[in-house]
């Protein structure tokens, strides 16, 4: 089955900003990104991005497709979180991940790709996206929809509901209409070391839509210890992770509940992004 890759990459200035992804390094003005012909599947996504950690903080990126090309319109993906306590001397290096997308789209039309930073305003930063054409879908199945959102936890043993998506403040979180099962959950968290501690980070999955009731996940673990006088704390950056064939079954058109929490000793305040699949 043969595939082709377009990639757009660009520089993000302010917090819950849509920010247009339009150049390829040295490429100033490479044109619209065009869906190639014969290819009937965006078949999944490289994703990758980082802050200039200029403040003390914690943030997400999502990243959002739309366009013509885009055959149920708007697709939205978490891309990854980051932190840091220091504001100087912090290094981030994050390894572009595959995800798997599967949605349809319209050979020769346009995709517009836009990227956002959610959480606290760290500075500037940069992000980058792949897309993976083919023509038909993975192996993972055709997704009929996705529900994304992010939010800041800021004390442990609290229940946080997400409902924002950085720039859109209240994102629709139903179901889609001809949707049977939630597959697969894109996931990333990191906290601002604020405080010295460790928590494992849950997320629950819940609402109207999930035939058997609220599920629950161990996501993640973080820890923080202050760094020696002189010396510089190092940055946290969680690539994009997945849970992979969950299989829920779900009821279309209803509304999906996903919250997370800290459990554990307070290691200050955290960003979660979230992105249920629908197929």
């Amino acid at each position: 089955m043969p595939k082709l890759f377009r990639s757009r990459e660009g520089a993000l200035i302010a917090v819950d900003t849509k920010t247009q992804l339009t150049t390829l390094g040295s490429q100033t003005a490479p044109g619209p990104l065009l869906v190639p012909g014969g290819m009937t599947f965006l078949r999944a996504a490289y994703v990758s991005g980082v802050s200039s950690n200029e403040a003390a903080g914690q943030g997400a990126f999502l990243f959002r497709l739309e366009g013509p090309g885009i055959e149920r319109g708007v697709f939205n993906i978490a891309g990854g979180a980051f932190g840091t306590a220091v504001a100087t001397g912090t290094h981030s290096r994050v390894i572009a991940k595959r995800i798997p997308i599967n949605i349809a789209v319209r050979p020769g039309q346009e995709i517009l790709i836009f990227a956002e930073a959610t959480g606290v305003d760290m500075g500037t930063y940069q992000a980058g996206i792949t897309l993976e054409f083919g023509t038909e879908a993975g192996p993972e199945g055709v997704t009929l929809g996705e529900v994304t959102v992010e939010g800041d936890m800021t004390a442990v043993d609290t229940l946080v509901r997400l409902t924002a998506q950085g720039s859109v403040t209240a994102p629709s979180r139903l179901t889609p209409p001809d949707g049977k099962t939630l597959k697969r959950i894109f996931f990333s968290v990191a906290s601002d070391a604020a405080a010295d501690g460790e928590v494992s980070y849950i997320l629950r999955i819940g609402g109207d839509a999930i035939k058997g009731g609220e599920q629950t996940f161990i996501i993640a673990s973080e820890s923080w210890i202050d760094v020696a006088a002189g010396g510089d704390g190092m940055g946290v950056d969680m690539p994009v992770q997945i849970l992979d064939n969950l299989d829920l079954e779900i009821t279309a058109g209803e509304t999906l509940d996903i919250s997370v929490e800290m459990a554990g000793v307070d290691v200050g305040s955290a960003t979660a992004i979230v992105t249920a699949i629908f197929e």
